[in-house]
């Protein structure tokens, strides 16, 4: 018992003493930073000061001077926009470019001042930069267009530039607010020099606390989330395991079911009868489709590993598309659907693997043929073309196939490439969802990209993208 005693005081003192040491350095730190406040003043308030006044100097009023700068420019702009578009005056173009490049001048040297004005008014800036970058852009379509075609009037371009003056109006305010803010708090601090030095060097302190509370709980979090990282990907190998494990132990006793139905339709066990022949038939059909899903299952689970074999080689790509538009073509008519064949004449060879062309190009028509209604069209397109957003010049192989079928809901279309998703509008129809994400995937592995429009009701339109060479190094170039 004494023993026991003994121990429970000594360790109740040693875990007292951080607590004392903390009771004792805690008033004389906060002792001698006051000490020390009272000694700087003076130079501290000197040294605060002078920063607000400098902001004003050469930040503050800079900003308000480029604001107004920006406003003459949209003002010019406005104006010369103005007698083109109402006028058809398109020797005013050169002056209309003039004030453009004036106003970007303005923008470029606004850009520097920018950390120092505060999070206001660099919201304001990142606003207005946006917005004239918007409304530049169409302004510029619409002066690339014949004269004769052009709108008189274009509310859309109007609405633009309203929102842009308002823009650099909610900017010029905030810079406004920004510099009476700074005189405000030089004008406080004249008022009131020793307790608002203390005041600051206290919440410094406090600061100095929490950052290092925060660097603590980041590390923490940092860690956490690798570990977390981690797992997660362990969890998706062992799901492409399993897809894979699963999907080939599937496969043999499928394979086997199909063996014994053809023993049967060949009648090596027996004569059928119609009815029998019929149940044969769909049990076929089933079997097709399942495997045809383990299948894509398989492409899945190896596109996510790495392991989806890539055949590149020279190929004739016309050839490739009216062998997948061949094999459709009955599906196509047995619809009711309308197939148009569109294809230029004048294809380079390309370099990519046509298995897996044809892989992706037969989904797109499976899908197409599945889900237009019947008496609807189906539109099969290849050409040569630059894509939005490539490298200036860079020629790709654009196929296209264009259906009439029910479109896409604009909230859904960013879900059609996600594994095993389904829109609601065809929640009706057989499927698993995994088409359209092996053949974006699979598109990508060649080089290229599968890219869609679609419009609610009225139909869809994919592309496949596919590069015209590849360069030794077996990186995907333009032609």
């Amino acid at each position: 018992m004494l023993t026991d005693e003994n121990g429970g005081g000594a360790s109740a003192a040693e875990s007292a003493r951080p607590a004392q040491q903390w009771s004792i350095w805690i008033p004389l730190a906060t002792l001698m930073f006051a000490l020390v406040a009272l000694v700087v003043i003076p130079v501290l308030r000197t040294r605060l000061v002078e920063p607000l006044h400098e902001d004003l100097r050469s930040v503050v009023e800079p900003g308000r001077g480029l604001v107004t700068r920006i406003h003459v420019a949209l003002a010019v702009e406005g104006v010369l926009l103005h007698r083109i578009f109402e006028a058809r005056d398109t020797t005013l173009t050169a002056r209309y470019r003039d004030a453009v490049a004036d106003e970007l001048a303005a923008y470029a040297e606004f850009q520097p001042l920018i950390a120092g004005l505060g999070p206001s008014a660099q919201r304001e800036f990142r606003d207005l930069n946006t917005l004239q970058l918007a409304w530049h852009a169409a302004i510029d379509r619409s002066l690339a267009e014949a004269p004769g075609t052009r709108r008189v009037t274009d509310p859309f371009h109007s609405a633009q530039y309203e929102d842009l003056l308002v823009a650099a109006s909610r900017l010029d305010e905030a810079l406004s607010t920004g510099a009476q803010r700074r005189w405000a708090e030089i004008a406080a601090m004249n008022r009131a020099q020793g307790w608002v030095t203390v005041l600051v060097g206290m919440l410094a302190l406090v600061a100095a606390f929490i950052v290092g509370w925060l660097a603590r709980r980041i590390r923490l979090f940092a860690t956490t989330a690798e570990s977390r990282r981690a797992e997660l990907q362990q969890a998706i190998e062992a799901r492409s395991r399993i897809m894979r494990g699963v999907s080939h132990d599937l496969k043999n006793p499928l394979n086997a079911i199909l063996g014994h139905t053809e023993l049967l339709e060949q009648g090596i066990k027996g004569p059928l009868t119609d009815e029998q022949k019929a149940t044969l038939a769909r049990i076929r059909k089933s079997v097709d489709a399942l495997l045809s899903l383990i299948n894509d299952i398989l492409d899945l689970s190896r596109a996510e590993g790495g392991q989806l074999k890539i055949t590149p080689r020279e190929t004739r790509i016309l050839p490739v598309i009216r062998e997948t538009i061949d094999e459709h073509s009955a599906s196509a008519a047995a619809g009711g659907h309308r197939l148009d064949v569109q294809l230029s004449g004048d294809f380079p060879p390309i370099t990519t693997d046509p298995q897996r062309v044809q892989q992706i190009l037969g989904n797109l028509l499976s899908n197409a043929i599945k889900y237009t209604p019947a008496g609807g069209q189906i539109k099969v397109r290849a050409e040569i073309r630059t894509r939005d957003g490539a490298t200036s010049g860079q020629r790709w192989a654009a196929i296209e196939v264009i259906d009439t079928g029910p479109g896409i809901p604009s909230d859904q279309v960013d879900r059609i490439f996600d594994e095993f998703s389904r829109l609601k509008i065809h929640e009706d129809m057989p499927g698993a969802g995994l088409g359209l994400a092996i053949a974006r995937r699979v598109s990508r592995l060649l080089g290229g990209d599968l890219t869609v429009t679609s419009v609610d009701s009225r139909g869809s339109a994919f592309t496949l993208w596919l590069p015209l060479e590849i360069d030794a190094s077996g990186e995907k170039t333009p032609a």
